[in-house]
């Protein structure tokens, strides 16, 4: 609660008394206390969900405004929502929205950074147009359509083993052995995380793990650490990181799904995406 009134730039006793007034007009528990802190009840989650959903059309209001003309006649800029994992390379993010701020004319983009499951449901409820994720979406149904979501590979990759230099030319000498030598950070969540756990599993592959941390790639050279990442993402994690290939782990895959409202949907920035995925290829 203090985080959230720090954000809002409001006292704790005002958020505190707006969340009870919702409350008292829903008729149900939002939150409900959990030790020494709160917890979002199952209403207080879909509260969240709809409010997340009014947030985003409040947005795109605004920005169809901002290009409407003083004449009164309307451009013509579509509004685009796509939902994100947030396990997601932001290298491979970057260069996939890119496609659609290069589009004429130019989307009104709002991107949504969620968990997979979140995504799902805002996707569900018409709130986004499509979503990028490393893992399948759970096949739930539409809100208005007995249609379910349709999921499909967008990319896949080889995983490979990426450090500094140095790091990189003692891993290449005798692949995969010494990674029992080596430190490594892991991912803390994502698809990644688990390929490559399964991969070490296997390979019966001992490695000196340090703390799992969102994005590694961004903080190898700090930790004299290697990481693993997607194969397509060498140049760069080269050219922002110093990062070099140092080996492959032989059978692991990595996948990015395009989540969509149907197996029919279609939109000009799906396409564009679709096209620039298939250039990483």
């Amino acid at each position: 609660m203090a985080g959230a009134s720090a954000r809002l730039g409001l006292k704790q006793p005002t958020v505190s008394a707006q969340i009870h007034a919702l409350e008292e007009r829903l008729g149900r528990k939002l939150l409900e206390r959990s030790g020494r802190g709160l917890k979002v009840t199952s209403a207080g989650e879909l509260v969240l969900r709809y409010a997340s959903s009014i947030f985003t059309l409040g947005g795109e209001l605004v920005s169809a405004l901002d290009g409407h003309a003083l004449d009164g006649h309307a451009e013509a800029v579509p509004a685009l929502s796509v939902g994100v994992t947030s396990s997601l390379p932001p290298e491979l993010l970057a260069a996939l929205l890119q496609a659609i701020f290069n589009m004429k004319p130019r989307p009104l983009l709002t991107v949504a950074e969620a968990e997979a499951e979140s995504l799902a449901a805002q996707l569900a409820s018409r709130s986004l147009h499509f979503v990028l994720s490393d893992v399948r979406l759970a096949n739930v149904k539409l809100a208005s359509a007995a249609d379910a979501l349709h999921c499909r590979v967008l990319l896949e990759s080889a995983v490979e083993v990426f450090a500094p230099p140095a790091l990189a030319r003692k891993l290449r000498r005798n692949f995969p052995a010494r990674l029992a030598d080596i430190p490594f950070l892991l991912p803390g969540a994502g698809a990644l995380h688990g390929e490559v756990e399964r991969w070490l599993a296997r390979h019966k592959q001992r490695t000196r793990k340090l703390p799992q941390v969102p994005h590694p790639e961004q903080y190898a050279v700090t930790a004299g650490a290697a990481v693993f990442a997607p194969a397509l993402l060498r140049e760069p994690l080269k050219k922002s990181y110093g990062l070099l290939p140092a080996g492959k782990l032989e059978g692991a895959r990595w996948r990015l799904f395009v989540a969509t409202g149907g197996k029919n949907f279609s939109h000009p920035a799906l396409d564009a995406v679709a096209a620039a995925a298939r250039e990483l290829q």
